[in-house]
């Protein structure tokens, strides 16, 4: 599932050696040799790929799916079910972090090597306009009229889309930009995000082995960064304004048109519908869908999804008409201890 454009493989491994670098047990001794070299989200499984499953449901969630051959690590007590589904199975009290133990040793992303600022291998416009001190890695893509600013790193694999313009120290990878889109000074697009397993006292960085696809005629500002997806694409769709000091966490999905003014946070797989407004210094757990035309109010936290086209504000966010009750209810609360309390204004 890694797109080999950012990519590299560093495998493949047998599930003797997965088993070895992840404290695993082999449930069928029998498959021990047998070697992968990919790896596939759960709700993507596939044969001779491997997988990570922590609940029964998910793991019952497969069932109408052909797993046959498919390589999954799964706590003890599912070994039987994951087997009479078809799948070859490994054993671990904490799948997740068995996952990302392994995750890392089987990909790696391209990085720069020595040479040139433009590597040979690099395909740049004859149009496009390199300022002094860029750099830009192999296979990288720059596209008719686009620009890319002083000290910017477009690392391997990237695209730039025709008349995109890149600014100063802008960092890019594992990272794919449509046509007319700013990125301000200083952006950081594609960087691995915030995931985490954590087992036994144990913290380990989960593998992004994903990507960030920015559409046309948006504007990334200064100093926002955008993680890549840990499997798939962090999306940002085409037309969106984002402001500076804003952070767009791993497998987002923003639609069309979406405004997002400065200090926003996004957590991770949050899902915005087209032509959502957010005021500043917005916050948005994780996991949660914003529906389309929706608006946030300044200063909010959005813990739970919002319906389309419905007003939010509050921390933590609740419809509109909602939190100005819960205001003006409490002023007068406000309003009734002063009055209460002896010398008070109307004492």
């Amino acid at each position: 599932m890694a797109d080999l454009r950012f990519y590299e493989g560093l495998g493949p491994l047998t599930i003797a050696e997965v088993a070895a670098l992840s404290g695993a047990a082999i449930s069928d001794s029998a498959t021990a040799d047998l070697s992968l070299d990919d790896v596939a989200p759960i709700e993507h499984v596939q044969a001779g790929k491997l997988s990570y499953v922590e609940s029964r449901k998910a793991l019952d969630g497969l069932a109408a799916t052909s797993i046959a051959g498919a390589i999954l690590i799964v706590q003890p007590a599912l070994v039987e079910r994951a087997r009479e589904l078809g799948a070859i199975t490994l054993s671990h009290a904490a799948p997740r972090q068995a996952f990302a133990l392994i995750g890392g040793k089987l990909f790696g992303v391209r990085r720069f090597r020595a040479g040139p600022h433009i590597h040979g291998d690099a395909d740049v416009h004859p149009d496009a306009a390199i300022a002094p001190g860029a750099v830009i890695g192999a296979g990288a893509v720059i596209g008719e009229g686009a620009s890319i600013g002083p000290n910017a790193s477009v690392g391997p694999g990237c695209r730039i889309g025709s008349r995109s313009a890149i600014g100063a120290n802008v960092s890019l990878c594992c990272t794919d930009i449509g046509e007319d889109c700013n990125i301000l000074a200083g952006a950081v697009i594609g960087e691995a995000g915030f995931g985490v397993a954590v087992s036994a006292g144990a913290v380990i960085d989960v593998p992004h082995l994903g990507s960030v696809r920015v559409g046309d005629r948006v504007t990334i500002g200064a100093n926002t960064t955008i993680d890549r997806g840990v499997f798939g694409e962090t999306r940002i769709g085409d037309g969106c304004k984002i402001d500076n000091l804003c952070h767009i966490a791993h497998n987002v999905q923003l639609g069309q048109a979406c405004l997002l003014p400065g200090f926003a946070g996004v957590s991770g797989s949050t899902v915005i519908g087209d032509g959502v407004m957010f005021g500043g210094r917005v916050g948005v757990s994780d996991h949660v869908v914003i529906g389309t035309g929706a608006k946030i109010g300044a200063n909010s936290a959005v813990m739970t999804s919002v319906p389309a086209g419905e007003t939010w504000a509050g921390a933590p966010a609740q419809p509109i008409r909602q939190h100005m009750r819960e205001i003006a209810q409490l002023r007068r609360l406000g309003r009734a201890g002063s009055k209460a309390k002896p010398g008070g204004r109307d004492a």
